[in-house]
């Protein structure tokens, strides 16, 4: 389930974040003690997070592939 979000600037995920894809500069990242997930964009913005693994992997592809759906 994704989560309401308010884009939120981000340390990019140096302390606590496991990187699981990374595509032109956006990022897939899953926290390795609360296990939930976020989508941060080239300028380490978070701009979604959630804790099902399946639709954050569609997700980042929706954001990565420039389709907005």
């Amino acid at each position: 389930m994704l989560f309401p979000n308010l884009p939120t600037k981000t340390l990019g995920g140096s302390f606590f974040w496991d990187t699981l894809q990374s595509r032109n500069g956006w990022k897939l990242q899953k926290n390795i003690i609360t296990e939930h997930y976020r989508i941060l964009d080239p300028e380490n913005v978070r701009q979604t997070w959630g804790n099902d693994e399946v639709e954050m992997w569609h997700a980042f592809q929706k954001f990565t592939s420039g389709s907005r759906e």
